[in-house]
């Protein structure tokens, strides 16, 4: 997933296994955002975890199988 700061404009991809950490922790917590640490310049980004569980790879099927 592609995050871009608001701050600096530096745009950074967040891998996969980190979504899935992430949704994971913000879905126990009931969280609406879930927060990164821009690389460039170190400030905070809220990302919304509606849009982070579109581009997390889906485990239902899997764990079905």
């Amino acid at each position: 997933m592609n995050v871009r700061c608001n701050y600096c404009r530096q745009s950074f991809n967040l891998s996969r296994d980190y979504l899935v950490d992430a949704v994971t922790k913000a879905t126990e917590k009931k969280q609406k955002y879930h927060t990164v640490e821009c690389i460039n310049c170190r400030k905070a980004i809220k990302v919304p975890v509606a849009q982070m569980k579109r581009f997390a790879p889906e485990d239902s099927a899997e764990d079905e199988s």
